[in-house]
Parts: structure tokens; sequence; C-alpha cells
């Protein structure tokens, strides 16, 4: 009866298909009863539509449902917009329904206008239901059905209204709309309607610029990005931190890092607060460009302005020069980074370890291994893969056999590579049989041995000379299904002839060459070539590349650099000058700056200067890098006959070129230094850039650079010098060989000083060093000077 009479009172307010929207709208299913009562009083013409729903939503007991499914088929309804808008003003209390009761309305035929979406945003705004907005206005850009509505003219209306809290909710919803619905995927559209509803006064909260920038980031969308961020600052709108953050990643993401650092550089200018993050971006995008310099700069700046550097930053620097290959840096940056403390992740552990074993530091790397795991790391299989392998490398099968078992423990499956680095270690110390072993554990445990697996077995056989053993497992692989591959060949070739089986390998060589393609041919020539060179057979391998490249082919790079090198180790530099000839005319191929190197070394050797800079033309030509090998070899050539300006110009070209001059470079130059006989000026200008030369490239001297500085001051006359650097070198636990002592005693002669020269001669003596000729001939001197003082010493007497 309660029911009833509510609804009674409706009947002069509203028209029943109203009150029918709002029972549908809310998914009241119950209702149908009271539907029927409604329909009974059809002498009334107006239902309180707002009454009707207080009731109807008193009967739901929160049965209503939040989602609207629309009906087959849409009627035209009579409703008009300001119906619609009271029943939303009354519906305010409970948003769900008022979103729900805006959406019937409108699969009802109802076509909603400003007044209705000012009245909806309204009520999502003072309940905080800024998601149901934004799904709202997505259908709404998505669908298109609405073109007459003009977000202007909503905007407006919200400004009269609501003031600038709503109209900033409400342009927040609408750019994340543009942002995430299907059509308008597409980073204009956002942009030109926050530049068109900015021009009019309208803007959003710098949130919501920061979604849109993030949206136009994602996109990968630079300029129009830039452009936002341009107008973000044209509208007074002030961007935070986050917002030069998305700026820095989206130029990284552009591979454009300097433009990066210029927006960071903006913000310390303008006292923001950057935190290591900002920072990280930019490292990690000059280290993708391998612009590690710049990288490293960085890093120095966040020391200055107190930004501490995290994990990331040294993750993205270690690993950025382990790829390059400078182990050392990257070496020296994780000992720069524990002394921060900061302690190493599993990735970083894993570089490290990585950089100790291709340094050869393998009980570097087995005593680290420990100590992460005292540290408390959980150590993962990589981790385990690579100790395991530094083990096998060391000879420690015992322990690379328990840290199998380790692993197994803490709930690691050893793999393939796990198994492979232990036959590795097994072959490499000759237990073949343990190596075999291994290879059937791995099968009990499941796992199925790849063609590394293989090889390295193979590999192990060859050099032991188990040739039976070889061809035995050639036919295994075939009946597991592992067809030997021509990488397979290749090893089985250059094994045989490491392991003093260069006959077995020409069999092998032979069995393989005409029934392989041209291609293959190479690997598999390249391969004897190379093995014909491990044994000390140069001349077997010089035939047998000038016999390929007769056929109008070619051995491999490496193989062909080995041997030049091995021609100009034995002094046959003619027929190493010919192997490049022949592999640059025929094959347009360049070999690289170490086969270079060795020629121009063989040319100095022989005091064919001319030589030894035709080649050095001819790199510079080619466009092959130049080291700091050759630079120093044709340095010191030009030293030796008397051509000191020659030299110090290659040393400037060595620097323009960018490559830095190291201990030998400098000790060739001192050497020179000292002996040559020039202008007092001169002598001081050239002294004064060594000097600067050596702080700049930061020179460890060695013991040949102590003794050549040593010689140099005693000649000069500075023996206090001499003695000074005497005595630094053995601070430095450096071993002074015979031409240092003999260089300090001869200057100690020289001023007359026999005793001091007498004691540092014994002194090497005890050490364990032998005098040299010129040793002998210095302490003949020694004893010359005492008789002669001895005599003056008698006839100053007799007198």
């Amino acid at each position: 009866m309660i029911f009833q009479k509510s609804f009674e009172l409706c009947y002069s307010y509203a028209q029943i298909s109203e009150i029918r929207i709002v029972i549908w709208s809310i998914g009241l299913l119950k209702i149908s009863p009271f539907l029927k009562i409604i329909q009974q009083k059809n002498t009334f013409s107006r239902f309180v539509s707002s009454g009707a729903a207080a009731v109807l939503l008193d009967y739901s007991s929160g049965e209503e449902k939040q989602t609207f499914v629309p009906p087959k088929k849409k009627k035209t309804c009579p409703l008009v917009s300001t119906q619609v808008c009271n029943n939303l003003r009354n519906l305010r209390t409970n948003p769900s329904v008022a979103l729900a009761y805006f959406k019937g309305c409108e699969n009802h035929g109802f076509c909603h206008d400003i007044s209705t979406y000012t009245a909806i945003t309204f009520i999502l705004f003072n309940s905080n239901q800024k998601s149901s907005l934004v799904s709202l206005f997505s259908n709404l850009i998505s669908s298109n059905t609405n073109p007459a509505l003009q977000f202007s003219s909503l905007f407006s209306s919200l400004q009269s209204s609501g003031g600038p809290g709503l109209v900033s909710f409400t342009l927040d919803a609408l750019l994340e709309a543009y942002c995430t619905c299907k059509r308008a995927r597409q980073p204009e559209e956002a942009v030109n309607v926050f530049v068109r509803l900015g021009k009019q006064g309208f803007l959003p909260t710098v949130s919501s610029c920061n979604f849109l920038l993030n949206f136009l980031a994602d996109a990968g969308d630079v300029r129009t990005l830039n452009s936002l961020f341009e107008h973000m600052i044209e509208f007074g709108i002030n961007p935070d931190t986050y917002s030069f953050t998305i700026l820095i990643k989206s130029f990284i993401n552009a591979n454009q890092p300097c433009k990066a650092v210029q927006v960071l550089q903006a913000m310390i200018r303008g006292g923001m607060q950057v935190s290591p993050l900002e920072f990280n971006t930019v490292i990690h995008g000059f280290c993708k460009e391998s612009k590690l310099e710049e990288a490293e700069e960085l890093l120095r700046t966040m020391s200055q302005k107190n930004v501490p550097p995290d994990h990331y930053t040294y993750f993205y620097l270690i690993r950025a020069y382990f790829v390059k290959g400078k182990l050392q840096k990257a070496l020296h940056l994780y000992i720069e980074m524990i002394s921060r403390g900061i302690g190493p992740t599993s990735l970083i552990a894993t570089h490290i370890l990585q950089i100790f074993r291709k340094l050869g530091m393998n009980s570097e790397a087995v005593t680290h291994f420990k100590e992460l795991k005292e540290s408390g790391m959980e150590l993962d299989k990589v981790l385990y893969s690579i100790a395991i392998d530094v083990h096998c490398r060391m000879g420690l099968m015992r322990e690379a056999m328990g840290l199998i078992q380790e692993m197994r423990i803490n709930g690691l499956a050893p793999d393939t590579v796990t198994y492979t680095c232990l036959i590795a270690g097994f072959c490499h110390k000759r237990e073949i049989v343990n190596a075999q072993k291994a290879l059937a554990e791995m099968l009990k445990w499941g796992l199925k041995p790849d063609c590394i697996s293989y090889n390295v077995l193979l590999s192990g056989f060859c050099r032991n000379g188990l040739v039976n053993a070889v061809y035995d497992l050639l036919e295994k692989m075939s009946v597991q299904g592992f067809e030997p591959s021509i990488d397979t060949y290749c090893l089985v070739i250059e094994g045989f002839c490491i392991g003093n089986r260069v006959d077995d390998a020409e069999v092998m060589f032979k069995s393989v060459e005409q029934s392989i393609d041209r291609i293959n041919q190479t690997r598999v020539f390249s391969s004897m070539v190379s093995g014909y060179l491990c044994q000390g057979y140069t001349a077997r391998a010089h035939e047998l590349f000038l016999r390929f490249s007769q056929q109008g082919n070619l051995i491999d790079k490496r193989s062909c650099g080995k041997l030049v090198v091995e021609l100009c180790n034995e002094g046959n530099v003619g027929s190493a000058c010919n192997v490049v000839n022949v592999m640059f005319r025929e094959h347009q191929v360049v070999l690289d700056e170490f086969s270079y190197g060795k020629l121009i070394a063989a040319f100095c050797e022989r005091g064919d200067l001319s030589g030894a800079n035709f080649w050095y033309e001819n790199m510079m030509k080619n466009g092959v890098q130049l080291n700091v090998f050759i630079y120093t070899t044709l340095m010191n050539s030009y030293c030796r006959v008397g051509r000191v300006e020659d030299a110090w110009k290659l040393y400037y070209e060595m620097l323009c070129a960018g490559v830095h001059p190291d201990v030998v470079s400098f000790t060739v130059l001192l050497d020179s230094f000292f002996k040559e006989k020039t202008k007092v000026k001169k002598k001081e200008k050239l002294w004064k850039n060594l000097n600067e030369g050596m702080e700049k490239y930061k020179i460890e001297l060695d013991v040949i650079c102590y003794t050549v500085l040593i010689d140099g001051q005693c000649k000069m006359g500075y023996l206090n010098h001499a003695q000074q650097l005497f005595e630094e070198m053995l601070s430095k636990n450096l071993r002074p060989d015979g031409p240092a002592y003999t260089a300090l005693i001869n200057g100690y002669c020289s001023q007359g000083k026999i005793e001091k020269a007498q004691a540092l001669f014994q002194e090497m003596v005890d050490s364990g060093l032998r005098p040299d000729p010129v040793a002998l001939s210095v302490l003949d001197k020694v004893e010359r000077c005492r008789e002669n003082c001895y005599k003056g010493f008698k006839c100053s007497n007799a007198h």
C-alpha cells in the first residue's frame, strides 16, 4: 500500500514512459507488479520523476545495476531536456543511478544537449567519479552521434554554474577521453582540443597535461609533445618535475640524448628538485648511443648537485662499457659503486663476473662469487653458470660439481649450458672419461645436448688425439638427429692441429673440401690455414692461401690476419705484403689494425721507414682505425734515426685522432728529449708538453720509463731528482732492473760520489741482478775515479 500511494502522488508530474525509463535504467526487475498499478491509473497525465525515482530506489535496496544495457530497438521518447535535468538533479545524491538514467534516456531516443551534459557532469564532479565521466566522453567522441554538441559551450555552461574546479575536472576527463577512446588515437586531436579550449581560458590541471604528455611520448610524437609543452607555458600552466621527466623520456626514446640534457640543465637552472630518475634516464640514453664520456660527465654532475646515484645509474654505465669491451673501466665503476655503499643487483653481479672471466681474472671471479653468496643475495641460474664455468677454467672440477649440487638444493635446475661448461672443463684437464660421464649425467636428468655440447666434446677428443673417438661421436650425433654442421668440421680440423694431429686434420679437410658449397669452403679453408699456423707450418698455410686465392676464393679475415702476423714474425715481410694486397685487390677485404701494426713494425725493425710510412698511409686511405701501438712504433723509429720533429708531429696527430698515448709513447718521447741537443726555450716547451700530457692521461710510470727519467736527470746534472725518482719507484713496489741501477750509479760517478756509487752497485748485486757490460764499465769508471783521487791525495801529501 505504501508503494501504491507513492506512485499515485507522482501521476500529476511526469509521464508513465519517464518512470519506465528510470525503472528500466536501474534494472529493477521486481517492479513489474507496480507497473501494472501505474498503467491502471491512466487518467493522470504526469508523474513526479524525482518521487518515483526515490520510491524505486528505496525498493531496490542496493540491487540497482551500474551498467546500462540498451534495448534491441530504440523508440522515440517524448522527454524534454528540462525534465531530464530536473530528474538528474533529484538523483544527484546517487550518482550511479543518475548515470544509468542518463544513459537510459539516450538509449530510448533522447538526444542530450548542453544542459543535460552539464547536469551529469556536475553530479560526477561532486562524487569525484572522473573515470565515469571519461567513459562518457570517450563514448561520445567515438560514436560521433551528436556533432551539434560543442565542448566550448559545455565549458562555458560549467564555468557559469560550477566555477573553475568543475571546469578543470571536466577538461581533465575530456583530455583523458581523447587519449583513451578507440577512434581518437591520434595525438593531434587531443592537442587541438587542449589548445582550442586553452585559448578560451579553459585550462586543465598539470596532472592532466602530464597524462597528455605521456600519451604523446608513448606515441613517439616528439614534435607534437614539444608543441604541447610550449602551449602549457603560454597558457600559464607551470610544468612540474614529472612534466620534465616525460619530456626527457621522449627525447631519449627518439635517440636525442643531447636535447634531453638541455632539458635536465633547464630544470637545474630553474631550481627544480631533480631526482636520480631524470639523470638515469639521460645516462641510459647516452649509453644506448655509445656516448659514454657524456654519460660519465652526468654521473659527475650528480655528485656536484648532491643527487645520489643508485644501482640503475651504475648498471647502465657498467653494461655499456662491458658491451664496448672496456672491461677495466666497467670494473672501476663497480668499485666506485661499492665504495658509495650501493649494493650490486643480480644483473650487475652477472656483468662483473663476466668481466672477471673475460679478463682472465678467474680467482677474482671465484672470490667475488663467494662474497655475493655470503651477502645473502639471491643467486640465479646465470650467476651459478658463470661461477661453474670459471671454476672449470681454473681446473677446480670438484668445486664446480659441488656448485651444481648446490644449485639443485636451492631449487635451481642446471641446464645444457651448465653441463657444457662442465664438459669443457674436464676436456681442458684432459679428463675425457669424466667429460663423457658429465654428458651421461646430463642425459640422465632429461637434458638434451645441443651442437655446442657435442662440439666441446669433439674438441676435447681432437686436442687429446682421440681420432677414433671423434669419428664415433660424429656418427652418434647423426643417429641422434644432429647432422655435423660446418662449424663442427671446422672445429675438428683446428682441434686435430692443436692436438698435433695435422695429418688427420688434412684427411678431414680433404673429405669435406669437395662436398660443400663455396661459402662453406671459405670457412673450411680458413680453419685449415689457422690449424697450420697453430703448429708453426707457416709455409703450408701460405701455400694453401695462394691456391685458394687463385681459384677466386678467400679465407676469412681472422685467419688472414694470423697469416700476416706469422709471416712477419718469420721475417717474410714480402709475402705478408702480398697477402694484404691480394685480399684487398681481389676481394676488397681490408685487414684490421693488428695486422697492419705488425706489418709496420716489421718494416720499422728493418729500418725501412719509407715502407712503414707506405702502409701507414694505406691504413688511413682504407679507413682502418690507427691504435696507440702503431703511432708509438713509428714515433720510436723516427727517434732512432734522429727525426725527432717528425716523431712529435706524429704525437700531435695521435692526439687529434682521439688516440690516447700510453706509457710507452711517453717513454719514447722522453728518451729522445734527453738525448737531443736543442735550444733551452724549445726544450722547456717540450718538457712542459710532456708533463702536461702525462698528467692529463694519468700515465702510470713503469720501470723502463723511470729508468729513462733517472738517466736523463743524471745527464742534466739533477742528481737529487734522479735519486728521488729511484726511491719513488721502490715505494711503488717496482723492482729496478740493471739499467735503472746503472743509470744512477753513473750519475753518482759523474759527480764524484764514489762511495754512493759503490754502495748502489753492491745493492744491485745483492738483489740478484747480474751486472751487464754497461754496469761493469761504470764500475771500472768508479775504480779509476778512486785511483785518481788516491793519487791526488798522495801528491798533495808529498808537497
